[in-house]
């Protein structure tokens, strides 16, 4: 019997369009170069994309460890000729980081599903994201606190989902059974794959229509979270 579900956050519980769009992160961060009265490379994309791919690989031979955005953006810098990289990767960072807390926004409809989940289930969230302290600004925007037994952020402990450590912290809080417990989130990779290895059942939100090959491997899928309720039913 069901008697725990654990979601992911943004683009599924929670939208930030701006920020999640492709290319959000570095316009931002040329934005804050500009007001910094720095001239922005040309190459500044192809740059970023090269060592991001690279820290990319690396971290995720290393078991899905989380990568160091703000090393990044200085290492990036830094091969950009740059003045003032480490500076100047931390003020691009921050600068950056706080946007998530304005711009994050429930999806329609999701307090009062939770309100209502709460009443039977133990909630919990599980989600990959770059940095602790603004994770929980957004949680405490969000009233989180209120609402969830649990919530895991990748940042705290190191590592990004699918690395099992997520889902056993979550479960330990919650003092639940994997069998008894459900992962419901946008993404394939994260989301089905770390809770299949986890024992959960597994709920995909294929909020743009493009994961139908993955299909097979969730338990359910669900179109639009606000689905969620009536695919619980069915499991």
């Amino acid at each position: 019997m069901i008697d725990t579900i654990y979601f992911d956050n943004w683009n599924t519980l929670v939208k930030a369009p701006r920020l999640m769009e492709k290319g959000s992160s570095t316009r931002i961060f040329q934005e804050y170069l500009g007001g910094q009265g720095l001239m922005v490379p040309d190459n500044f994309i192809d740059i970023y994309v090269l060592i991001s791919r690279a820290q990319n690989s690396r971290a995720e031979n290393d078991g899905h460890r989380e990568p160091d955005y703000r090393q990044r953006l200085e290492d990036v810098f830094r091969e950009l000729g740059l003045p003032d990289p480490l500076e100047h990767s931390k003020g691009a960072w921050n600068y950056y980081l706080k946007k998530w807390p304005e711009q994050t926004e429930y999806f329609d409809g999701v307090p009062k599903m939770l309100a209502e989940l709460k009443e039977n289930y133990k909630l919990g969230i599980i989600t990959n994201y770059m940095d602790g302290p603004t994770c929980r600004d957004v949680f405490d925007k969000l009233g989180y606190d209120d609402i969830f037994d649990s919530l895991v952020v990748s940042e705290e402990l190191g590592y990004v989902k699918p690395a099992q450590i997520l889902f056993e912290t979550a479960l330990k809080e919650t003092g639940s059974m994997p069998e008894n417990s459900v992962m419901v989130g946008d993404t394939f990779a994260a989301d089905v794959v770390g809770g299949n290895l986890a024992g959960m059942k597994t709920v995909l939100v294929d909020i743009y229509d493009n994961q139908h090959e993955n299909y097979g491997e969730a338990t359910a899928v669900i179109s639009d979270i606000i689905e969620f309720p009536g695919a619980l039913r069915r499991l």
